[in-house]
């Protein structure tokens, strides 16, 4: 037993031994050739990839002329280093920095640069490669400007009775200061308050913008990131007016007491229009007289034009059809017209001012065209018309002037005269009456 014990001991001996020499044969190893490597080979090379690209430009030329870098195409690079094993040995894309040569930048625009190296830890080494060695980046400047803002609703509608109008949308406050890079600023043609709630309105309402849009010149949407806005929250003030069609209407004027009106039919070109009112104790009428058409104006081929904002000027009133002008012609069909010769006996001077003077007619004669139904106008005579001079508010300088004639036809209350002649009317003091006296004389004397 104490055999076989011995020979246990001997073999852990030896074991243990072995395992030592190994580790320490390892140990010199390394020791050997970092010597060696230290001595024979001072420098190594060594290449460090995904070094961020900084686009940090403080303290450059092109800092000190206000510009700022907009976009650059590269994030990042590769460096090929040459220097000692003991420095270079420890560098990493951490402890790099790499950099555009922004020195000789001193205007905005697109610009070829340079990419250039440094340590964290201002250790010595060669640049072998940079990969890639130029970057494209974009100048600009920073600038602030005020754009004038518009309303843009998207789903509010008025109840029945009630309109909106796009035009009438106001902002408040009604501009917008953007901060921004000058050439995306150049981009802004205009600029809306937008909201996107839902609403059916019965009276004026202001509503908050939902957001902001920005738009080109040709309607294209901008990317608002590159802006900072002065202000996001605008009021849009929404006018809600009271609307109504209403019928339009003529009317003749200076028509004799028995004539009827009613049996003048006129075309016209529109026949209604849409009015509204944005104040609401205005009450919108169910008819709008747009023309007053003297009778002795109208002949048969009677045709005139009224503006409507002519009628409208003055009034609560808004025009919010696209209808500007309305023509108004007489309806002719079943008429016929005929021309007539009245002697002076036929005409009456009515209304004399002062009758301290007689007045005569001087014209003999006038021609007259008379309008009506055609089954009466074949049969009318001169006989038929009363012409009346009324000397009623006449500007009377002279013993002679001229003066407009009305006419009428008792006979018929649907025929009149078309006439726009006037006659000649003299005035004179009548000649003083004398008065003979005859002497009686006395016989018995």
């Amino acid at each position: 037993m104490k055999i076989f014990k011995y020979f246990k001991y001997i073999r852990d001996r030896v074991m243990k031994h072995n395992i030592s020499l190994a580790i320490g044969s390892v140990a010199l190893a390394i020791v050997t050739w970092f010597t060696i490597s230290i001595t024979q080979y001072p420098s190594i090379q060594k290449t460090i990839a995904h070094i961020p690209l900084s686009t940090d430009i403080s303290g450059t030329s092109a800092a000190s002329n206000d510009l700022s870098v907009m976009s650059c195409d590269v994030s990042e690079v590769t460096v090929e280093l040459l220097g000692s094993r003991t420095q270079v040995g420890n560098l990493n894309n951490e402890n790099l920095i790499a950099y555009i040569d922004a020195d000789n930048v001193s205007n905005a625009g697109k610009k070829s640069l340079g990419i250039k190296i440094r340590s964290k830890d201002d250790i010595a080494y060669e640049i072998q490669s940079i990969e890639p060695d130029t970057a494209s980046v974009v100048f600009d400047r920073y600038e602030t400007r005020e754009f004038p803002i518009k309303p843009k609703v998207l789903n509010i509608t008025a109840v029945e009775g009630k309109d909106t109008v796009d035009e009438e949308y106001s902002c408040t406050p009604d501009t917008i200061k953007i901060t921004g890079p000058s050439a995306r600023l150049d981009e802004i043609s205009y600029c809306y308050a937008v909201s996107d709630k839902t609403l059916s309105l019965d009276s004026s309402y202001t509503v908050k913008n939902d957001r902001i849009q920005l738009l080109t010149e040709d309607g294209v949407e901008i990317d608002q990131s590159p802006f900072e806005f002065s202000n996001t929250s605008f009021g849009i003030d929404i006018p809600v007016r009271t609307q109504k069609t209403v019928k339009l209407t003529v009317s003749l004027v200076n028509t004799p007491s028995d004539f009827n009106s009613d049996s003048i039919k006129f075309n016209m070109s529109s026949e209604e229009i849409v009015l509204a009112t944005n104040n609401s104790e205005t009450e919108i009428p169910d008819t709008l007289d747009i023309g007053k058409i003297p009778l002795e104006n109208l002949n048969i081929n009677y045709t005139t034009t009224f503006s409507l904002s002519n009628i409208l000027e003055g009034t609560d009133y808004i025009n919010v059809s696209n209808l500007e002008t309305v023509t108004v012609s007489l309806d002719s069909e079943g008429l016929a017209e005929t021309e007539l010769i009245l002697d002076k006996n036929r005409f009456t001077i009515s209304n004399i001012p002062d009758s301290s003077y007689e007045y005569s007619l001087i014209t003999s004669q006038l021609s007259i065209r008379v309008i009506g139904p055609e089954d009466i106008i074949q049969d009318i005579t001169a006989g038929d018309i009363i012409a009346d001079v009324n000397l009623l508010n006449s500007n009377i300088v002279a013993d002679q002037f001229t003066n407009s004639v009305t006419f009428s036809c008792p006979k018929y209350d649907d025929v009149w005269v078309y006439s726009d002649s006037k006659v000649t009317v003299m005035r004179r003091k009548p000649e003083p009456t004398t008065t003979t006296v005859t002497e009686n004389t006395d016989e018995d004397e």
